[in-house]
């Protein structure tokens, strides 16, 4: 299974688009890793997790990927910065007259319904084929089989998280994606007792700040987070959606992070399960 991280920053992306506080300012300075599009990533080149606004930059910053191949989109919520759904009118043959396969769109009924209600509004329908999940349910999608776990994000809608699994039995090897989510709630925690993970990627939107928002993990919940879950002997785990307002920038939270063997992940990070 191979994980690309197409952005690895917050809603208002990394540095911020409308602040000039100190923390962005340097972030600007430093650049590299510091520069943070939108969350999202993608599987094996077909199956892509959440389209952010950021979609077109990222087509055109990674011009290596065909990021215009994916078979498969699912949304983990319907939060502007990860439901940009109105880009998906240019996947209609005016404006995409090469896409031969509709894209299967996985989501949640209410994400769906959402969905629905913009698809009136473009030039022409574009050739979808809409998926609903059910928590805690495997599907198959594509070559990988995805359970949708309960996140602990927003009280007025289901949101998601997914465990991606490929291979069978024995063999199988299991990667966690949690973006967005605070800790979770009972039943989720319950369901992956039973999981060995090989690889797990952890949002850490609060970073160090006092922010009493449950919605999201600040970087002490994350190391607890890490720590309770199964995770195979050298299992990779990354932090994602990173926020300026968390007060860290990569290199300090990469050296906060090190003695807990967690990696902090960046625009264009690639590994391998």
């Amino acid at each position: 299974m191979r994980v690309f991280f197409l952005g690895s920053g917050a809603a208002e992306g990394f540095p911020a688009l409308f602040s000039r506080t100190p923390i962005n300012q340097e972030a600007l300075r430093r650049g590299g890793k510091n520069l943070r599009l939108r969350s999202g990533i993608l599987l094996d080149e077909t199956l892509r997790v959440d389209l952010c606004p950021d979609a077109l930059a990222q087509v055109h910053k990674y011009p290596e990927r065909d990021l215009t191949a994916i078979e498969h989109l699912l949304f983990t919520h319907t939060h502007d910065d990860h439901f940009a759904v109105r880009e998906l009118q240019y996947f209609s043959c005016n404006f995409a007259p090469d896409r031969e396969q509709p894209l299967q769109v996985w989501a949640t009924d209410y994400a769906l319904t959402k969905l629905q209600a913009e698809l009136e509004s473009f030039f022409e329908e574009p050739p979808l084929r809409c998926r609903p999940l059910t928590p805690f349910q495997e599907v198959q999608v594509g070559h990988l089989f995805v359970t949708p776990l309960t996140a602990h994000h927003k009280t007025d809608e289901l949101c998601l998280n997914y465990l991606f699994r490929e291979g069978e039995a024995e063999n199988a090897r299991y990667l966690l994606y949690a973006s967005d989510t605070g800790w979770y709630d009972p039943p989720t925690w319950e369901f992956l007792e039973g999981v060995s993970l090989d690889g797990a990627i952890i949002e850490c939107g609060k970073g160090i700040s006092s922010n009493p928002y449950d919605g999201h993990l600040s970087l002490d919940e994350c190391i607890a987070f890490k720590n309770k879950l199964r995770l195979t002997p050298g299992a990779p785990v990354y932090l994602t959606h990173i926020c300026h307002t968390g007060l860290l920038l990569h290199e300090e939270m990469e050296a906060r992070c090190e003695p807990h063997e967690i990696s902090v992940a960046y625009d264009g990070l690639e590994f391998v399960l």
